[in-house]
């Protein structure tokens, strides 16, 4: 009997170890936020439908907000395309064809960005907006068009290596199709 009582101690001092560290961990873990906790109740198709309303977790564009309406993210990271002047939304576009071009060879792609840069500098100067009131900028006229020039004559250069790497390339995919 001595042996039953000291393993039925045994068992009984073991149980009570589990259960304190089992309070242990509940007191030492934090509750949910209420966020999460609203997350934990939707589905991951409602979760990824949400998510892609999102401009940086999109996966694909889709103009409205899912329910008619537009969507307002997406069309504040639209407009930060074209804020600045005329030479420093040309040189955005400019960067990005580049970029394009460089890493990926898209070179149709590439094309439209370079396209979106020289109409951005053939465009007139936007005119400020009476409600967010006078805004005065300092800007040497002289050095800014000669920014614009210089953007726009790579741009053009660009856009024309573009073309020709596309038509350049568009024999040999055929030749590619008419093996397969």
């Amino acid at each position: 009997m001595d042996v039953t009582q000291s393993l039925e101690s045994m068992l009984e001092d073991r149980m009570k170890l589990q259960s304190a560290s089992q309070e242990n961990a509940a007191a030492q873990s934090a509750d949910m936020p209420a966020g999460m906790r609203k997350a934990r109740d939707v589905s991951v198709d409602e979760l990824m439908k949400e998510m892609n309303r999102v401009p940086l977790f999109m996966t694909s564009l889709d103009e409205t907000d899912g329910e008619g309406g537009e969507n307002i993210e997406l069309e504040a990271m639209k407009a930060l395309a074209y804020e600045g002047t005329r030479s420093e939304i040309a040189q955005n576009f400019r960067e990005q064809g580049t970029e394009l071009i460089r890493l990926e060879k898209r070179y149709s792609e590439a094309r439209e960005f370079y396209s979106k840069a020289i109409h951005a500098l053939r465009s007139p100067a936007p005119e400020p907006d009476p409600e967010q009131g006078p805004s005065v900028i300092e800007i040497d006229e002289e050095a800014e068009e000669a920014k614009e020039k210089a953007i726009m004559e790579v741009c053009l250069v660009n856009r024309a290596l573009c073309n020709l790497e596309m038509s350049s390339s568009a024999p040999i995919e055929q030749m590619r199709c008419a093996q397969s």
